[in-house]
């Protein structure tokens, strides 16, 4: 059993440790990820630059522990699940719902907006190394949809790129300058449920396509 004095040390430990990656986060909102510089995160924390080696071994470790803890798209893996052997309905309805939470939340999460800035715009091996992960946890989601594009003239590993790519830009065009993208604000209510319905109608014309073009083939 542990003693008072060995609890509020526990608890002094997880406390610190907490701050610290609340740190990395207030970083990158202010400044971005060129202000995640060792000693820029001792003197907001307010503590020796040690702390950092000390809790996480290194400002690397550090910043690997903040993005797996603030990329979604891993909790999003999880929470977007399907059966062993899906039905058509079922796998089209979870990328709908899939692009369409990605595109709420990417808008309202500023230190997943800045984690995505920072993947495009540096060549870095942490960066890499998550996006590696992303796209291989993807990968078991997109494996589902195959069967169903077979034989059809739709790339829905394209589409879904292609959706993923114009959410990130307008949200950070929208964000960062409070500009339109083809006359869309996507600061405007009216604009986000505009884009919301889109990204339905184009999943859904894909689906309906590749199921009126595998029975033309097919003769079925």
């Amino acid at each position: 059993m542990a003693t008072p004095r060995k609890k509020v040390k526990i608890r002094d430990h997880d406390r610190t440790r907490r701050r610290l990656l609340e740190v990395v986060g207030e970083i990158l909102r202010d400044t971005g990820y060129t202000g995640l510089k060792t000693n820029n995160i001792a003197r907001r924390l307010g503590k020796d630059k040690n702390l950092i080696r000390y809790y996480f071994h290194s400002l690397n470790n550090l910043e690997k522990a903040y993005i797996r803890e603030n990329d979604y798209w891993f909790a999003f893996f999880e929470h977007f699940s399907l059966p062993e052997n899906p039905e058509r309905r079922q796998v089209q309805q979870l990328f709908t719902d899939l692009m369409l939470e990605n595109f709420k939340v990417f808008r309202d999460n500023i230190e997943m907006q800045k984690i995505i800035l920072w993947q495009i715009s540096e060549n870095n091996p942490l960066m890499k190394s998550v996006s590696d992960q992303r796209e291989e946890e993807g990968e078991k989601v997109l494996k589902m949809t195959d069967p169903f594009f077979a034989g059809s003239d739709i790339n829905f590993r394209a589409l879904i790129a292609l959706l993923l790519g114009g959410i990130y830009y307008i949200v950070l065009h929208g964000e960062t300058n409070k500009s339109t993208v083809s006359g869309i604000d996507i600061n405007l209510e009216k604009d986000r449920k505009a884009i919301s319905e889109t990204i339905r109608q184009v999943i859904s014309w894909a689906w309906e396509k590749s199921a009126v073009g595998t029975m033309e083939k097919t003769g079925k």
